[in-house]
């Protein structure tokens, strides 16, 4: 259960998707080492990239690249886009919760900074484009997470009227995301299942409510009907 449990009635469920409904650590370890091979430089080890993944490529390209970065990003996402699908891994119970809330009439979402086209593939390959009201990827709205932009325009697409009381709830699995859904007025939801810890949010002045699993979450919305 959540560390706090006065958590608001939801009246809708938002959620971020990389780290939340799918691991895509192999995805970026495998291009990552694609584009440092090419660049010739030492690969990643498991960890390695496992600590880089909480960190965008457009953070870190720079600094690896130097003014090869562009290049290097450009290669980057044009292995991604070729072999994403390939890696795809879903947590176990992803499915079943978004069955679960919207059996109870809530509204659902899904608001990455993934690319927008990637993100919609990888929906439609793991059959889910039917559980979600509104999909939203990166350059969708004016600016990405961690500002409330996505969240924001993603409730006027599900037309929903705006949330400033918490009903809406956001879940995620960064600091990003919780800054994100603060910013908008939602009910920041931390999920642990993926690489995020309750560390990441400490210097944050957030205060999340923090969720195990899918299965948590699940009975987190049983309880309120």
């Amino acid at each position: 259960m959540p560390d706090k449990p006065s958590i608001l009635k939801p009246a809708a469920v938002f959620f971020d998707w990389d780290g939340t409904f799918v691991d895509t650590l192999p995805t970026i370890h495998h291009a990552y080492n694609h584009v440092l091979g090419a660049f010739g430089k030492p690969l990643m080890t498991h960890a390695e990239a496992k600590r880089r993944i909480r960190r965008s490529a457009r953070e870190v390209f720079p600094e690896i690249f130097g003014p090869q970065s562009d290049e290097a990003f450009a290669m980057y996402y044009d292995v991604v886009g070729a072999t994403h699908l390939d890696h795809l891994s879903a947590f176990d119970g992803g499915d079943a919760l978004l069955r679960a809330i919207r059996a109870r009439g809530i509204t659902t979402g899904l608001v990455s900074n993934k690319r927008h086209l990637f993100l919609q593939e990888e929906v439609g390959h793991l059959g889910w484009a039917d559980l979600f009201d509104v999909i939203l990827g990166a350059g969708e709205a004016a600016r990405d997470k961690p500002a409330p932009d996505p969240l924001l325009l993603a409730t006027r697409k599900a037309n929903l009227p705006p949330c400033d009381d918490g009903t809406y709830w956001y879940v995620g699995d960064t600091e990003t995301d919780m800054m994100s859904a603060s910013a908008a007025k939602f009910s920041p939801v931390f999920i642990l299942h993926g690489l995020g810890t309750k560390d990441d949010c400490a210097n944050a002045n957030i205060e999340p409510y923090f969720v195990e699993d899918f299965q948590c979450l699940i009975r987190m919305v049983e309880n309120f009907f």
